[in-house]
């Protein structure tokens, strides 16, 4: 398989962003300061909670991003602003969300055997393990990938966003939470995108996991996974063990920062020698093997 370019990804946060008529300023900055991927988190209506992560209706864009005095749909405003992007030689990734959607997305009642529902009749939570702690994310309703009645309805429904996502320009998708859907489903949603479209890539979402969790995912057919560097603290051995199991299966991607952390200048209170070691240590960190 051929490797993708290495990537340089500028992180456009949607509700900082503003309107897609008001992006081609963002993606300016970011094509001058040498990018050229632009990731954008989910532009789709949310549900009640407001989490860009809680998608409400996959077909339909969150209000705020769209500028409702042009006389131009939704859709083609989204378009246009991706079509900016690659003008600019930035190809753009988008977050694709497919283990969960709202709480109180239609989807619970239209397609009721898509869900992973409790003994006492409610919808199932996504959860995770946060040091030792289970957190669980009430405005989320969990898909049941593994045993619904309806699995190639369920991936019928994924597989046509990923089309609908690509004819909006998109060219990445980086897999949120991909280490908790199965991993036949991402060989196969993989391996039918990219007989159509062989320049898309997939990137893992795999921040958190276990270091076997992490490559049984990233062996799903990833172009790339998202490590935790991040939160290492440049003394404990596993973000070297995790870069060891996972360096010979797939390229890695490091970051400083991101939508899930605060900006590391607050972090680091200011310290702009500290912000240079944290910049180059993920730069130096980064896979190209």
């Amino acid at each position: 398989m051929k490797k993708p370019e290495k990537m340089i990804i500028y992180n456009l946060f949607p509700l900082l962003a503003g309107k897609f008529t008001d992006w081609e300023r963002h993606l300016l900055r970011a094509s001058e300061m040498g990018f050229n991927w632009v990731f954008v988190n989910p532009i789709q209506r949310q549900g009640k909670s407001g989490s860009l992560y809680s998608i409400a209706d996959y077909y339909d864009f969150n209000p705020v991003l769209v500028e409702q005095k042009s006389k131009k749909a939704p859709r083609e405003q989204a378009k246009e602003a991706i079509k900016t992007a690659k003008k600019l030689g930035l190809n753009a990734m988008i977050d694709l969300v497919i283990n969960h959607c709202s709480a109180d997305s239609d989807l619970i009642t239209s397609h009721p055997d898509w869900f992973l529902w409790e003994s006492d009749g409610h919808v199932a939570h996504p959860f995770c393990d946060e040091d030792g702690k289970k957190v669980v994310w009430k405005d989320l309703a969990k898909f049941d990938h593994r045993d619904t009645r309806d699995k190639e309805g369920l991936f019928q429904y994924f597989f046509n966003i990923v089309k609908s996502l690509i004819e909006l320009g998109f060219k990445g998708f980086r897999c949120d939470a991909a280490y908790q859907v199965p991993k036949s489903l991402w060989e196969r949603l993989i391996k039918e995108i990219k007989k159509a479209h062989s320049d898309v890539v997939f990137f893992a979402e795999t921040l958190g996991c276990p270091s076997d969790q992490t490559r049984r995912t990233s062996g799903a057919g990833f172009d790339y996974i998202f490590n935790s560097s991040k939160w290492w603290d440049f003394n404990s051995p596993w973000v070297m063990a995790q870069y060891v199991l996972t360096r010979e299966v797939v390229p890695s991607i490091s970051f400083p920062e991101s939508h899930d952390t605060v900006r590391l200048c607050e972090e680091l209170h200011g310290n702009m020698e500290g912000l240079k070691q944290r910049y180059l240590f993920q730069r130096c960190f980064q896979q190209v093997s």
